[in-house]
């Protein structure tokens, strides 16, 4: 709950017209509020910057004591969004309106990731949240940070991306294959972002004209200012073979924070990337627990660095990432979408996109939008058309391609006894996808969101496809196999809570509630394995294979 304690769940949810919907209701109405979606007014989003002052950060974070206290435990949505109304009169008068807006927006996205303004917050970040606070990126004018890595459609190019805390004026990567001799540079543009009073500027630099299947060694700076110390290499995506040919090794988690909770598994991928174990890193959503705390990014895309900065980082929006319409996340991350357009306003980027490396075409999806409503995954709806367009495209190159995997931030089976994730979101979300994932032979799907690990045997509609046959080899599976791998791990802890007995599409071994990670591994065409390996000492914790015939 917002305040610590247990809040009005009748007032949880998004104003839709005349209707107040509770995306965690117990019977979900895509119909409903599909015809009322149209009236649902969305200026809170993207907002010109708010004034923040020393003045309005000192009255802010003085009086947030006296604001928390005017509210109790089981206040309701409306009560605490009138409360911190009152802080957007310590403004100036031509930015009221705009905080009062960016206000519900905030509420909102605090209540869909159930954080606490008291338990969670120190008054200076809660200020910051509200972008009445300044908050810095780095602690050096021109040093590179949270340099990392992710791909494109071509296997000749990729992008870096770094942040520093003052603009410079040409950011710039200087690579080759020799670490000796960086012999070839580019120089790319700059970016920034003002919500959650954020002060620092985000660099984005693509290379082109790489040779697939080849190291490379890079550093970046600005030759004005500061180089990094650290000068970092990656191996560029192989050329995809007519027939499916070749192998490719994917790490897979999500639900990964900046605090100590996270050291096994950042370990264990470091070491990986230094040996170049794996090729690709894929996170499913609630990427850094930032929750509007803009500093909280930083962290973590420095302490992912060791790895990021080597091996792609590709990742998929989580409820955590909904603070001020995703902003840091569409500022942040470089993902192959569709629309990259204008560099001018990065509130226009889709959240979902596919692309292939190697044999895999790998989808991500967002069930983020409207804090879970996710109204464009809807039939007619842009990300639905997409995704039906990419799956058709997807399966007419099964040759070169054998190989679907998808993931998004929230599970579509899960067997905790959480009644709200793993019944009534579950079923909303099969309820849009699941034929479509079936119907093109999508091979696995991986979710996160329940900080815990499972999987299933091939599942349809509720109903195992592969009754009284093995558990851990699947030949020619009739239907996706569904896995839940929200162990990166953060402070939120593990959810130990699995349903006894288990569902008959479950694996009832494969319920582990330990941190770790997922390895795919992938065989030409013929065999893919999978593997769930444990933070603690690197072993492996559940397996399972894949093969097909043909």
């Amino acid at each position: 709950a917002l305040m610590g304690g247990v809040a009005d769940a009748s007032r949880i949810g998004v104003q839709v017209g005349d209707h107040f919907y509770d995306p965690m209701e117990e019977i979900y109405n895509p119909e409903r509020v599909l015809a009322e979606y149209a009236l649902y007014d969305n200026a809170g989003f993207a907002l010109n910057p708010i004034d923040a002052t020393a003045e309005s950060c000192e009255k802010c974070t003085h009086f947030f004591g006296e604001l928390m206290y005017s509210l109790y435990d089981n206040a309701t949505l409306t009560e605490i969004e009138e409360v911190l109304d009152l802080a957007c009169f310590l403004v100036p008068l031509e930015d009221q309106k705009q905080c009062r807006a960016f206000v519900a927006s905030l509420v909102q996205s605090l209540k869909s990731t159930d954080k606490s303004l008291i338990e969670d917050y120190t008054p200076y970040q809660f200020c910051g949240a509200m972008s009445l606070c300044d908050t810095t990126c780095c602690t050096t004018p021109y040093w590179p940070t949270g340099i990392h890595l992710s791909v494109t459609e071509d296997p000749t190019s990729v992008w870096i991306v770094w942040v520093t805390q003052l603009e410079g004026a040409t950011p710039t990567v200087q690579y080759g294959t020799n670490e000796y001799d960086l012999d070839m540079a580019t120089v790319g543009t700059s970016t920034t972002y003002w919500q959650g009073g954020w002060n620092g500027y985000i660099h984005r630099v693509q290379l082109t004209g790489l040779t697939p299947n080849t190291k490379y060694f890079y550093l970046v700076g600005d030759p004005d200012w500061v180089w990094c110390h650290n000068t970092y290499s990656f191996y560029t995506a192989p050329t995809p073979a007519a027939d499916g040919s070749g192998s490719v090794t994917v790490a897979i988690y999500g639900d990964m924070g900046s605090t100590d909770v996270s050291d096994g598994n950042v370990f264990w991928l470091t070491e990986a990337a230094l040996e170049h174990a794996i090729d690709l890193i894929l996170h499913a959503g609630d990427i850094s627990y930032a929750d509007g705390y803009q500093p909280g990014w930083d962290a973590f895309l420095a302490k992912v660095e060791p790895y990021a900065a080597r091996i792609p980082y590709m990742t998929a929006p989580g409820n955590h990432e909904t603070f001020y319409n995703f902003a840091a996340y569409r500022y942040r991350f470089q993902m192959p979408v569709q629309n990259l357009g204008s560099e001018v306003n990065r509130f226009n980027l889709d959240l979902y996109y596919s692309f292939n490396y190697g044999n895999v075409h790998v989808i991500a999806i967002s069930m983020e939008e409207l804090f879970g409503v996710a109204m464009n995954l809807h039939p007619g709806g842009a990300q639905y058309e997409w995704l039906v367009a990419d799956l058709e495209e997807a399966n007419a190159n099964r040759e070169a391609q054998p190989w679907i995997i998808m993931y998004a931030h929230r599970p579509m089976y899960c067997s905790c006894d959480d009644t709200s994730r793993c019944i009534n979101q579950a079923s909303y979300y099969r309820s849009l996808i699941e034929d479509l994932l079936y119907q093109y032979d999508v091979d696995i799907f991986v979710g996160a969101h329940i900080h815990n690990y499972e999987r299933t045997l091939p599942v349809y509609n509720n109903t195992a496809m592969n009754p009284g046959g093995s558990s851990t080899t699947f030949a020619d599976p009739q239907a996706p196999i569904y896995v839940v791998a929200g162990t990166g791990g953060d402070k939120e802890g593990l959810r130990h809570n699995y349903v006894d007995p288990a569902p008959s599409w479950s694996v009832p071994e494969s319920r582990i509630a330990e941190w770790g990670y997922a390895l795919v591994t992938t065989n030409g065409g013929e065999s893919l394995s999978w593997d769930f390996v444990s933070a603690r000492n690197n072993t492996a914790l559940d397996s399972f294979v894949i093969t097909k015939s043909g």
